[in-house]
């Protein structure tokens, strides 16, 4: 299901782990989880357990959020504070993990936002765009084709 600001959410209570969506994702990006993360006894995995994050069973499927905890926060704030979200302000978790500022999140649909410059960029492409599915990240690269054959098809 899509949330109200288009963001693929996963609803982990209905997931029965039949492997379909991983089957028919184009991108590959779901996986399939083997591993038992509710184990409450082993004192090694008590570090394990953030309270922002849902704890799946073993046997669902499972997907980038997008920090969707984070982006609530955010939210809330802004709510409690009657305003809008600022640009930069939702830092997701890969994004502040990044050493090298590769990772960028923010308001696509906003012109002055960062996220929608870079996206602006004719270095900007999507994978397997040709589907037309309109995937939310996007990559910055000098995409070149090697081949010239190819290019006269």
């Amino acid at each position: 299901m899509h949330s109200a600001e288009g963001l693929n959410d996963m609803v982990y209570n209905r997931c029965v782990g039949t492997r379909y969506c991983s089957n028919n994702c184009p991108y590959k990006v779901r996986r399939f989880n083997f591993l038992r993360f509710q184990d409450w006894e082993t004192p090694s995995l008590k570090l394990l357990r953030n309270p922002e994050v849902t704890v799946r069973s073993r046997g669902v499927m499972e997907k980038c959020t997008y920090c969707v905890q984070r982006i609530n926060n955010a939210r809330i704030d802004a709510d409690r504070e009657n305003r809008d979200i600022r640009d930069g302000e939702i830092v997701t978790a890969c994004e502040a993990a990044c050493p090298s500022d590769a990772i960028v999140f923010g308001n696509a649909n906003d012109p002055n936002s960062r996220v929608a410059r870079l996206k602006a960029q004719q270095r900007n492409y999507n994978i397997l765009g040709e589907l037309n599915s309109r995937p939310r990240t996007t990559y910055l690269a000098a995409v070149r084709n090697p081949n010239p054959e190819m290019e006269k098809a």
